[in-house]
């Protein structure tokens, strides 16, 4: 599990352990009136279907309702810091969805995000609650049951307003800006063409003075460059110095080999060698 994910298992934990049982006790407290009410008008049998009609409308509860239930539930659970409890659960809950697969170039993505206040999370968490609750409403039954599954059936009423507690947070999330943050493609970049390959090697030119110096201390060599053709007179080759040459003033002549890879290593020092390939 990674850090992104305890975060967010720990917070949302947390604000479970403050709202849960004090819906419950809402919840509760509804039932009681409902009971109350039933037994005024001496109807017995109707308590659960009363309690299921009270539940339905939560979602229209009035503002004066609301806050004093609000006000309950912050004054019970002890905690002032609530408003930023919310927030940090938001937060890693988005967190946890952008660690799933972030496919931008950018290390900060910027989402548009209306946190809910406290009430209205609270409010919302009760009308999803109510939803369920009104199908399991024989959870409330205490007349003929025995203590000890009356205590079950509080248990898994708590366990109820505890599930939704992740539909109601993912309610307010923007899946819209986070899929389009998170999840979509990069636009493609125009990639620049290679250049074309060239089979040539290419050598930088000393410069003049280099060149010229090296020219002077550079053994000579034989060159097969073709010539224009010249008068017969002038042209040189093997068989007549054999010819003209005593004997005894044959000389050996010696070609020193000359080493292209010290000739490109003393270049590659000098000005730089390119390769073209």
């Amino acid at each position: 599990m990674s850090e992104t994910e305890v975060a967010k298992v720990q917070l949302r934990e947390h604000l479970a352990t403050l709202l849960v049982p004090r819906l419950a006790e809402g919840f509760w407290s509804v039932h009681d009136s409902a009971k109350q009410l039933c037994e005024r008008n001496k109807q017995h049998d109707e308590i659960l279907r009363t309690f299921q009609n009270m539940v339905t409308k939560i979602p229209d509860w009035s503002d004066n309702t609301l806050a004093e239930e609000v006000e309950r539930v912050l004054k019970v659970s002890k905690c002032a810091y609530m408003d930023d409890l919310l927030m940090g659960v938001f937060l890693a809950y988005m967190k946890s969805f952008a660690a799933l697969q972030y496919r931008g170039a950018s290390s900060q993505v910027r989402v548009e995000f209306e946190r809910p206040n406290v009430t209205k999370f609270i409010h919302e968490l009760y009308k999803h609650s109510a939803r369920k609750l009104w199908q399991v409403a024989y959870l409330f039954k205490t007349s003929g049951v025995p203590s000890e599954q009356q205590a079950k059936n509080r248990q898994e009423i708590e366990q109820v307003i505890y599930k939704t507690i992740d539909d109601v947070v993912r309610s307010f999330l923007p899946w819209e800006v986070i899929a389009k943050s998170y999840f979509s493609e990069p636009p493609a970049e125009d990639k620049p063409a290679p250049p074309p390959a060239s089979k040539s090697v290419i050598f930088e030119d000393l410069p003049d003075e280099e060149e010229s110096e090296e020219e002077e201390n550079r053994p000579r060599s034989l060159s097969f460059i073709e010539k224009p053709e010249e008068e017969d007179d002038d042209k040189l080759s093997f068989t007549d110095l054999d010819e003209k040459m005593k004997p005894d003033e044959v000389k050996e002549v010696q070609i020193p080999e000359v080493d292209l890879m010290a000739e490109l290593e003393t270049k590659a020092e000098g000005d730089g060698l390119v390769l073209n390939l």
